[in-house]
């Protein structure tokens, strides 16, 4: 049994070829379902995100896996994903569960190290689950690929840093306030930009959020929906008297405060720093306010300075996290190694245990009472002694070498074992001459 993987993402396709075949949720059950009743793979599971569409299937037929799924996709989506689509990549074997592995760390992503992309992960497989189109292979790789999700967040940095201004605004103000939950932040415009910048100072635990516009009503609304309070546009001089952190992010034209006009609100301060995140362009505040005593002012330059050293310190973790990719892959196969011998195993030691039971059983007479119960214990520890090195090497049997299809095929004549049609190893075939390249990260890029 192997893994197929035949997706699209930022990379291969446009936005335009992505929106066509993005999933909704009860889509994917759909999908899955119909997968699970027309029984063309033996497991399945869809990944779909803004920057990715991915269907996974257990197949022991690549390339009928491989026409299936396409032709899948195709039938839902109305789009054409035929073998030679050039937006749509198909992955197997061992590459497709290292894809995965990069997938859940974030080494895929459009932004490197991103977290959202692991819950995402984990939210295709629940629904995998509830779809019954889970079994045991796709379960024990999803957990590998969590595993590996977390371990890489736990011992790397690659999430670590800010990579957008808006969250940069908010790390840069952690670092100038020790304690952002005694703050107060006065966010200027309702800009998508400074909308989302108040939003992570709110999630770094800003207690108290303001918010002007030249147009009242849409500052209320956007208070409304952040627990904050809405001033009008000429309010803010006097509230940036009371305010610790100031967001700017008008379209204005000229700017909205100038050197004097700081210079009166610190005197209205008491000696207080205010830190004046300034991301509109033009600018909101006259750049000399900057050289005011008690005032920390960056502009969108600052945050771009930011984010792109964050996202080199990002980048120098990659050699690292890849390492552990490489070592939760081996754990991986190995387990999946084992399942090739796992029905001989069974039957080989339900063989000579059954042998023991019957040879201890006819010569029990010999024996009084309590030799008999020794008798009983010693057979079972030799036996167990002499298993245990013999069922270790069949684990690590591999039944896609030919080798260990031979070992695993001698092992039943040797014992006389009886074997059913379930138990057969399929013929193992060669690998391909031209095996897919590894998508490269952005940062790789």
């Amino acid at each position: 049994m192997e893994l197929v993987v035949v997706g699209l993402n930022h990379r291969s396709a446009p936005i335009e070829i992505r929106e066509q075949v993005a999933f909704a949720d009860n889509e994917v059950l759909e999908i899955l379902n119909s997968v699970r009743e027309e029984k063309r793979l033996l497991e399945s599971m869809l990944v779909s995100t803004c920057n990715r569409t991915e269907f996974y299937g257990i197949s022991t037929n690549e390339d009928e896996a491989n026409l299936y799924i396409r032709e899948l996709l195709s039938r839902f989506k109305t789009v054409n994903l035929s073998s030679n689509n050039s937006y749509a990549y198909t992955l197997t074997r061992t590459e497709s569960i290292r894809h995965l592995f990069r997938v859940a760390a974030g080494l895929d992503s459009m932004v490197l190290g991103e977290p959202q992309i692991l819950g995402q992960v984990r939210q295709a497989h629940e629904l995998a689950i509830k779809a019954q189109a889970s079994g045991l292979v796709l379960n024990k790789m999803l957990q590998s690929a969590m595993a590996t999700g977390r371990r890489i967040r736990n011992e790397t940095q690659i999430g670590a840093g800010a990579i957008s201004v808006a969250s940069a605004a908010a790390e840069l103000a952690g670092k100038i306030f020790d304690d952002l939950s005694k703050r107060s932040v006065l966010l200027i415009g309702v800009g998508e930009m400074g909308a989302l910048t108040a939003r992570h100072m709110l999630d770094r635990g800003v207690r108290k959020l303001t918010i002007a516009n030249r147009t009242y009503h849409k500052a209320e609304e956007l208070a409304d929906s952040m627990g904050g309070q809405a001033r009008s546009l000429d309010q803010i001089e006097n509230t940036m008297e009371s305010v610790d952190i100031v967001i700017s992010s008008t379209g204005a034209a000229q700017p909205l405060v100038r050197k004097e006009q700081m210079r009166q609100i610190l005197s209205q301060r008491s000696g207080r720093p205010l830190y004046v995140i300034d991301i509109a362009v033009p600018r909101d505040f006259d750049q000399s306010i900057g050289k005011l005593d008690g005032i920390f002012l960056h502009d969108i330059d600052d945050m771009n300075l930011l984010v792109n050293r964050n996202l080199n310190e990002r980048r120098e973790e990659i050699p690292q996290a890849e390492a552990i990719i490489e070592q939760q892959l081996e754990v991986f196969l190995t387990w999946r190694r084992s399942l090739a011998a796992a029905p001989a195993i069974k039957k080989l030691r339900e063989h000579i245990r059954e042998l023991r039971v019957r040879e201890v059983s006819r010569h029990a007479k010999r024996f009084c009472s309590e030799d008999q119960n020794q008798l009983d214990r010693l057979t079972e520890s030799i036996l167990n002694k002499i298993l245990h090195p013999m069922m270790a090497n069949v684990r690590d049997w591999n039944e896609d070498s030919p080798l260990g299809a031979i070992r695993i095929d001698t092992l039943y004549e040797a014992f006389g074992l009886e074997r059913e049609p379930s138990d057969v190893t399929p013929e193992p075939k060669a690998e391909p001459a031209f095996k897919p390249t590894r998508h490269k990260t952005q940062a790789q890029r």
